[in-house]
């Protein structure tokens, strides 16, 4: 015959703000096989451990649920405690109330329903579970990294200089990644090549580490510590005990060169007058080159709705600014896009306050709504739709801008209404002047 201990947590605020903890302790108590239902402001603490692990002893709990925050958290913590007492950690089971119930929900009497099954549900699966034991297994001490950009070549010289081997698997023919292409690296400008070629020569020279270059992953079994993986290694046309790396296979590929393409026009290669006009008024307020890429780049989007692939060129040009160096900043701040926007720009926040509170369900609504995605824009050029991770406005949340205006507390419904309103401004309908900020 089970007997079953089920204590809440109240978390602070966290969990009791929106949940009535102890209707919700006072419920557990009812359940077939509970013998002890009990709250507690912070059950994590050790007063609120004693509390699980002398409830045990006096009561004789062959099981125990815990309601409080994600079991990643403090799932180890609780199971520790009741093994100092005898009982199997595998017979505590956590219920997240927290994540999944009162950080989802505003209305307390939902909330505490919704905290009532989980705790049932939980209890009924410690009836079923069954004493469990650690055990031990062999680990093979050596290490897989895939990818040889300058991520993967800097955690494998990490593994072998602790000692292990590993194997780096690269699908390239030659390791360094998008590192390798770029002149310069943001923010300190330096040398790429600087920083990439002294690791490189070190991951040819390391004993511990074997490169698979030319090669991709094709198969995973097993398990942590036993994973068994089969590489797929593509033929090469160079035998690598002779290679030089003189490059001459490079410009006679014979896969490479069977078609001989015209090169590229580039964009902005004959720049529109109009284009070129904008861009030189831009240029006339500046007057040292070095300084100016950032400036420059708000100027031509706030000038264009996004940076004009013509205008980057004769930019460019015109400056002297490398356009890899142009289009290297542009893809590194959020702020600039290098795809054509619409009138409103609307952004989504995603962060953990604003989705815990529905951002992922508006950013979706407006997405079929408009039928767009993140990121894209309608066909009329109206609107623009971006999910971000912040919107520095967690009080508010969740939080939508539209062309830098803030609505808080947003809801589907709300949402709609805005976007009705946005598109009555493009329309020419007279409209109310909307505020710096709006808490809706």
């Amino acid at each position: 015959m089970a007997r079953m201990g089920v204590f809440i947590c109240w978390c602070g605020s966290n969990i009791a703000e929106t949940v009535d903890c102890e209707s919700v302790a006072q419920y557990a108590s009812t359940l077939p096989g509970v013998v002890v239902g009990r709250s507690y402001k912070y059950m994590c603490s050790d007063p609120g451990q004693r509390l699980i692990t002398d409830a045990i002893k006096e009561h004789n709990l062959s099981g125990v649920v815990v309601a409080s925050c994600s079991p990643r958290m403090h799932e180890p913590t609780f199971r520790q405690a009741v093994a100092t007492v005898g009982m199997n950690p595998y017979m505590l089971e956590m219920a997240n109330i927290r994540e999944h119930c009162s950080w989802v929900h505003t209305n307390r009497a939902e909330a505490t329903e919704k905290a009532k099954d989980l705790v049932r549900v939980l209890v009924e699966k410690v009836k079923r579970n069954v004493p469990l034991a650690d055990i031990e297994v062999p680990v093979t001490q050596r290490a897989m990294v895939i990818g040889a950009g300058i991520a993967g070549i800097q955690a494998a010289l990490d593994v072998a200089a602790a000692g292990f081997e590993v194997a780096l698997v690269e699908r390239q023919p030659s390791i360094g990644g998008y590192m390798s292409m770029l002149d310069e690296t943001f923010p300190t400008l330096d040398c790429s090549q600087c920083i990439l070629t002294p690791r490189m020569v070190e991951i040819m020279q390391s004993k511990n580490i074997t490169l698979h270059s030319f090669s991709e992953v094709e198969q995973v079994e097993g398990y942590v510590g036993n994973f068994e993986v089969s590489i797929r290694k593509k033929p090469r046309s160079v035998d690598m005990e002779k290679c030089t790396g003189c490059g001459d296979c490079w410009n006679n590929c014979m896969a490479r060169n069977k078609i001989i393409a015209p090169s590229p026009v580039l964009p902005g290669e004959h720049t529109p007058p109009e284009v070129a006009e904008k861009v030189d008024a831009i240029l006339a307020t500046y007057t040292d080159p070095s300084g100016m890429v950032i400036g420059a780049l708000q100027d031509v989007q706030r000038e264009f709705n996004y940076l004009h692939p013509d205008a980057l060129v004769y930019l460019s040009e015109k400056s002297e600014i490398p356009l890899a160096r142009l289009y290297s900043v542009a893809s590194f701040y959020n702020a600039f896009s290098l795809e054509p926007r619409g009138d409103n720009i609307i952004r989504t926040c995603l962060g953990t306050a604003c989705h815990l509170r529905g951002g992922g369900r508006i950013a979706d609504a407006i997405s079929r709504e408009l039928g767009i995605g993140d990121g894209e824009t309608t066909k009329d050029m109206k609107f623009t739709l971006e999910r971000v991770n912040c919107l520095g406005a967690c009080a508010l949340a969740p939080v939508v801008t539209v062309n830098n205006k803030y609505y808080g507390k947003m809801t589907i419904g709300k949402m709609m209404d805005v976007l009705e309103e946005r598109a009555g401004q493009d329309a020419g309908q007279p409209q109310e002047q909307p505020q710096e900020a709006t808490a809706v």
